[in-house]
């Protein structure tokens, strides 16, 4: 068997960029973590992302960090190179607020690459994804059976609790199927291809106004009714459970689907850590208010990403005080949890400064994590050496590194009132850029901080999300959305192992939503009560022809309906069932002929 080629990431993130209606725009974590720095991306960086958003994010800028008088650094030596400035200190070692000890000079190297930054692995589906490009199969790698299964029996159940409030009980109130649940996924991720989820179900169900692809696949009664009612667990279940875990709600499948994101994807080298905020202005014990988020209000997903392809790897809901950390720093339990499935595998995990610390960049490089770290750090860390902070006499553009083992810490002043702090544990020299002054640490940083950024875009340019006031549905739109950004990664990959072209993202929805309504559509055109023209509207959005169903599915003849008939005077308006057996005209009793058996 031929040993499989391992997949250039810059043609899978060329790719995914591909998206007409990617906005470029951040969710500005730096600056809710109070940290400044101008961002600069590489070259390879720029190829990387081109396949998943057709610009690159803007710069994330951190908030500056105000200047001290009264931490004038002393002794200082500044070393030119190319116009640039490194600035090292005459004490060889200095010590931070907790004693830590940092070395000014750089040991000795062995000259070769650390094994701490050595990965043997390739970026790719897993085994059991290969292979598969059909939108639908693709998607339900993620949202699987299990998970429709279970939103099936608990809907059911809440759909009994409701009829009983009703006085008319219609077709639109009946118990639901896999199958309609199924199509009403897909009305909701053509909601999101074409950027309609902010219309009420009026607009989005008048013909008039929004076209005949919603109304052909359920009526506007039927749909708002399964929202209503569309429920993931046992609610008579959920006070006794919801004291030990509050998002019981939606729990199980939350798990089924995570637990899908973590096996069927291979990460690269880099990942980022970072959080995504799902907009919920609603009643929920853990909504968090962020006000540098375009939403400011919703529910807080901590979350690992592949830096290159953006695919989400793992997330954990931020369930406000009932989180519990094992002891932990809330930063520190978030990036051990998140990072479980690469445990030992010598990636490295960017993060910002909610997350870094120098205690977690030491655990991480022991056992059994065997992991590096590069992120910002927060000024007011108590490792951090008051004399590599800012002064007036300082120099902009200038950095000042000190080293602890494999970990280094460099401070770069960009401007006369920023200072950014940048901590790595990949074992990394004192080196500048000699293009722009910045350190390659920095440089490195800007490079991989966005890939929860960039999917997070995503999740919101082609969005599912519609007006609730309950927060488990807020997640399940969440859900979708990140299955959407997901699913497509794994086409694309797919796609390019077979040295076919993929379609862009917008098309993918577009054929995902007609493969999961195409069998509910099937199955209404069975419906012998179905009005004529949504019965051709459905034929021609399946391109069939509307058959005439004679019998009913349970097998009785159709009843026949009262026509005028074909021969008398229309004044007359004579009303008849019966037709003629050859050109089926309505035929009434004067005009009928009573012929033998014979004489046919």
């Amino acid at each position: 068997m031929a040993s499989r080629q391992p997949l250039n990431p810059d043609e899978i993130a060329l790719i995914l960029e591909q998206d007409e209606d990617y906005s470029p725009q951040d969710t500005d974590s730096e600056e809710e973590d109070c940290v400044s720095e101008d961002d600069v991306r590489s070259d390879f960086e720029d190829d990387v992302v081109d396949v998943i958003e057709n610009t690159t994010p803007e710069d994330r800028l951190e908030e500056p960090e105000q200047t001290d008088p009264s931490s004038e650094s002393h002794q200082l030596e500044v070393t030119p190179s190319s116009s640039r400035r490194i600035i090292t200190l005459s004490q060889r070692s200095i010590r931070g607020k907790n004693n830590n000890i940092w070395a000014t000079v750089k040991g000795r190297s062995t000259g070769r690459t650390s094994a701490i930054n050595i990965v043997r692995i390739n970026r790719g589906p897993a085994r059991m994804c290969r292979n598969i490009v059909d939108p639908l199969l693709c998607f339900q790698l993620f949202i699987k059976d299990e998970i429709v299964e279970e939103i099936v029996k608990w809907t059911n159940v809440e759909m009994v609790r409701k009829r009983e409030n009703l006085k008319e009980i219609s077709a639109s109130y009946r118990d639901t199927t896999e199958t309609e649940i199924w199509a009403l996924i897909g009305i909701l991720t053509l909601t999101a291809v074409m950027k309609d989820n902010h219309l009420s179900a009026g607009e989005l169900f008048n013909a008039s106004f929004s076209g005949s692809r919603y109304v052909s696949v359920m009526s506007r009664e039927r749909f708002e009714f399964l929202l209503r009612s569309l429920r993931m667990d046992d609610k008579s279940l959920r006070a006794t459970h919801r004291q030990e875990d509050a998002f019981i709600p939606i729990r199980k499948i939350w798990e089924i689907f995570i637990n899908q994101c973590r096996l069927n994807y291979i990460p690269g080298t880099h990942l980022t850590v970072d959080e995504q905020l799902l907009g919920f202005r609603g009643r929920c014990p853990f909504r968090m208010y962020i006000p540098n988020k375009p939403d400011k209000y919703g529910i807080k997903f901590p979350m690992i990403c592949d830096a290159s392809t953006k695919y989400m790897i793992d997330a954990i809901p931020y369930l406000g005080k009932s989180t519990k950390t094992n002891g932990l720093p809330l930063g520190e339990f978030y990036v051990k949890e998140l990072t479980k499935t690469v445990h030992g595998s010598n990636r490295n995990i960017t993060c910002d400064n909610w997350f870094t610390s120098v205690p977690l960049a030491k655990s991480l490089l022991k056992a059994p994590y065997n992991l590096t770290l590069v992120g910002t750090i927060r000024s007011n860390k108590r490792e951090i050496p008051e004399e590599i902070k800012n002064s007036r006499s300082r120099p902009v553009g200038s950095s000042m590194f000190c080293f602890d083992g494999p970990l280094t810490l460099v401070s770069y002043k960009p401007k006369p009132s920023k200072m950014v702090y940048c901590l790595s544990s990949c074992d990394e020299d004192a080196v500048i850029n000699q293009n722009n002054g910045k350190p390659d640490m920095i440089l490195f940083y800007n490079q991989t901080k966005g890939g929860v950024d960039s999917f997070d875009q995503m999740c919101s340019s082609m969005s599912s999300k519609r007006k609730t006031n309950r927060w488990p549905m807020a997640v399940f739109y969440g859900m979708l959305n990140m299955a959407f950004v997901n699913s497509y990664v794994i086409y694309c990959h797919n796609k390019l192992a077979k040295k076919e072209k993929p379609l862009n993202r917008k098309d993918f929805m577009k054929k995902l939503s007609t493969e999961l309504t195409t069998p509910w559509m099937q199955k209404r055109l069975e419906a012998p009560t179905l009005k004529r023209t949504l019965r051709e509207s459905i034929a021609s959005i399946l391109n069939t022809e509307a058959q005439p169903i004679t019998q009913s599915s349970s097998g009785e003849p159709e009843p026949k309906k009262r026509r005028y008939c074909g021969f008398c005077y229309y004044k007359k308006k004579r009303m008849t069932k019966t037709q003629c057996s050859k050109c089926k005209k309505p035929i009434c009793g004067e005009h009928n002929i009573d012929i033998c058996r014979d004489c046919v």
